[in-house]
C-alpha cells in the first residue's frame, strides 16, 4: 500500500470521449480498465453492445504486472475503473489512503459454478483440502479468495496454516505448473479450471463453495475513484447498468457466454467453466459484512479500523430487470 502513495500523480490522464460514436452520432466516453485474461462480464458486455448503449467505450490498457493492483493504476492515472477486485482488496486500498468506491457487484459463489476449484494431479497423494499442509499451493496473488479461503479451511479444521504459497499471476500458469509437478495444488478460476479438467490428468479435491458455502463469500466488485464518480455520475450509472445487463444475460446464456470468452482467449468454448453473477444490481450489505468478517479473521485489519459502508455505494445502481 505504501507503493500506492509513491506512485500518486505519476503519468495521470483523465478519461475522455473517443472518436467512436453511437448510431445517432453521439461520441462515446472512454473508460480505461486492465486487460482481462479470465472469464469476465466486462468483455461480454462490450461484445453485446451494452456499453455502447450507455454511451461508453472500453479501452484495455494491458495486463497487470506482478505485484501491481488495479488501485495503483487508478492512482497513477492509467485506469479509470477496477473490474477484478473483491471487497477486501478495496478495503485495504481505502485503508492505505486510496479514495475508491464500489458501485456494482460482480460474480458470486455458486455450488454448480464455483468461484475457485482446487485441482491436484491424478497421481497426487492429496485427497482432501485438509491434506494441503506442507504442500506447494499456487495462487495468483495473496488474498482472501486465493490463500485466504484455504487458511480459513485449515483454521476451521484445527490444522496448522503451514502452506508454501507459490505466486503465479499469469492466466493458465497455475494449471501448467501443476501438470509439470512444480506445485501440488492449483487454486483454479474460470475459465481455466474447465480447460484443465477437460484436458485430463488432474481432478478437483474441493471448491470454494465447500469452504464458504454462501454466494456472498465469492462476491467480486467493480468501481471507480471518488473523483471519477463525482465528475462523471451519469457515466458511472451507465457502466453499472451495462454490467448488470451482462450479469443477467450470462446467467441465462452460459453456453453463449462461453463462446464469447472463448473467442477472446482463443480457447474451446466447450472446455470452459463460467462464473455465476449477482443478478441484483445493488451491493448486498450482508455480502460486504461477510467479507469484512473473513478479512478480520485472517488478520488483514482489526475490527473497527474501517466500516463496511466506507467502501461501497448503491447510489448508481440501475433498476432491476
Amino acid at each position: 500500500l505504501l507503493t500506492v502513495f509513491s506512485l500518486s500523480g505519476c503519468g495521470a490522464k483523465t478519461a475522455q470521449k473517443t472518436d467512436a460514436a453511437t448510431a445517432d452520432g453521439k461520441k462515446l466516453f472512454t473508460i480505461r480498465v486492465a486487460t482481462q485474461t479470465q472469464f469476465n462480464e466486462t468483455t461480454i458486455a462490450e461484445d453485446l453492445g451494452y456499453f455502447k448503449e450507455e454511451g461508453i467505450a472500453i479501452e484495455y490498457t494491458g495486463v497487470l504486472k506482478q505485484g501491481q493492483t488495479e488501485y495503483q493504476t487508478i492512482v497513477q492515472g492509467i485506469n479509470d475503473a477496477f473490474i477484478g477486485g473483491h471487497p477486501s482488496n478495496v478495503a485495504q486500498a481505502v485503508l492505505g489512503g486510496v479514495k475508491v468506491k464500489i458501485v456494482a457487484p460482480g460474480m458470486v459463489d455458486n455450488k454448480d459454478n464455483p468461484h475457485v476449484n482446487y485441482l491436484v494431479r491424478d497421481d497426487s497423494s492429496i485427497k482432501t483440502l485438509n491434506d494441503i499442509v506442507g504442500k506447494k499451493v499456487g495462487i495468483t496473488a495473496p488474498g482472501v479468495c486465493t490463500s485466504g479461503y484455504l487458511d480459513l479451511s485449515l483454521k476451521k479444521n484445527n490444522l496448522p496454516d503451514k502452506v508454501e504459497w507459490v505466486t503465479l499471476p499469469a492466466a493458465g500458469q497455475q494449471e501448467q505448473a501443476l501438470k509439470q509437478g512444480l506445485i501440488d495444488v492449483a487454486t483454479s478460476h474460470p475459465p481455466f479450471a474447465g480447460v484443465a479438467l477437460k484436458l485430463g490428468g488432474v481432478h478437483s479435491i474441493g471448491t470454494s463453495w465447500d469452504i464458504v458455502a454462501t454466494p456472498g463469500a465469492g462476491l467480486s466488485v467493480r468501481g471507480f475513484s471518488d473523483k471519477f464518480i463525482n465528475e462523471h455520475p451519469d457515466i458511472v450509472k451507465g457502466f453499472a447498468k451495462a454490467l448488470y445487463k451482462s450479469h443477467v444475460w450470462i446467467n441465462s446464456h452460459p453456453t453463449e457466454a462461453k463462446e464469447l470468452i472463448a473467442k477472446r482467449l482463443n480457447l474451446k468454448a466447450e472446455d470452459l467453466t463460467v462464473f455465476y453473477y449477482d443478478t441484483d444490481p445493488t451491493i448486498d450489505p450482508a455480502f460486504i459484512e461477510q467479507w469484512f468478517k473473513m478479512s478480520e479473521d485472517l488478520g488483514l485489519w482489526k475490527h473497527g479500523d474501517i466500516q463496511p459502508t466506507d467502501i461501497y455505494t448503491n447510489d448508481y445502481a440501475p433498476k432491476k430487470i
